[in-house]
């Protein structure tokens, strides 16, 4: 969900069912699009010109017009589980601190991209492994919204509570991922793909196992792009 101050509040998220009001079949993903908290045909886009919502295949796009904020979103399937792959584009970034997210300020430094809210730096990891795994985990449960803090607008019949898997103490058993039985069990060629600066990057073998190759191939070329 987008809400900006003088903006149309845009939500693109995944309905409970093919039943959801106005949902669209991404494969067996069913999508609703919300304009300002009311449910919208997500193939007719918003009917606005100041924001818009665009569909072409699995990909979404959003952008504001005036702010210059683009989301470019990919409906994907992990686990038989539908999700979002999100790109964020921030053309009109306010780059002076005041902006600050689950990771980081886009100052530029890999190095203080974990952050509390009120964008005091969190110490990151030294080890590539503890920042692709449990650790990282753990610092993304402390940036879950609170009923009070959500701007999501809710099919009739569910509220954040139904969503909630991670504020307090509910996240704490949901990190079912063993990375050593993953390894265990992946190609030679994922492993030789995924070895990078001489070192093996679960993050990498993670997608390239579960997410596809073309995953895959872009988990490797961020990262071969990006100081970690």
């Amino acid at each position: 969900v987008v809400k900006e101050t003088g903006q149309p509040t845009i939500q693109v998220s995944l309905g409970s069912s093919s039943n959801s009001e106005l949902a669209t079949m991404f494969g067996q993903c069913p999508v609703q699009l919300f304009v300002n908290g009311v449910a919208t045909d997500i193939d007719a886009g918003t009917g606005l010109t100041d924001a818009t919502v665009q569909v072409k295949g699995k990909r979404i796009v959003v952008e504001y017009v005036n702010t210059q904020i683009r989301l470019d979103m990919n409906v994907r399937v992990w686990r038989n589980t539908c999700h979002f792959s999100v790109t964020y584009f921030l053309a009109d970034c306010p780059c002076d601190g005041t902006l600050v997210g689950i990771l980081g300020q886009p100052d530029g430094d890999w190095k203080n991209d974990w952050h509390e809210h009120d964008g005091t730096a969190v110490t990151i990891p030294a080890s590539r492994r503890d920042r692709r795994g449990k650790k990282a985990y753990d610092y993304s449960l402390t940036w879950c919204l609170t009923e009070a803090e959500s701007e999501f607008t809710y099919e009739p019949t569910m509220s954040h509570a139904d969503h909630d898997f991670c504020s307090g103490t509910k996240g704490d058993d949901n990190f079912d991922v063993d990375i050593d039985e993953i390894i265990a069990e992946t190609t030679p060629a994922v492993i030789d793909k995924c070895t990078i600066d001489g070192e093996l990057d679960e993050g990498c073998v993670f997608d390239c196992n579960f997410l596809g190759d073309e995953a895959c191939d872009e988990f490797i070329d961020i990262v071969q792009n990006t100081a970690t």
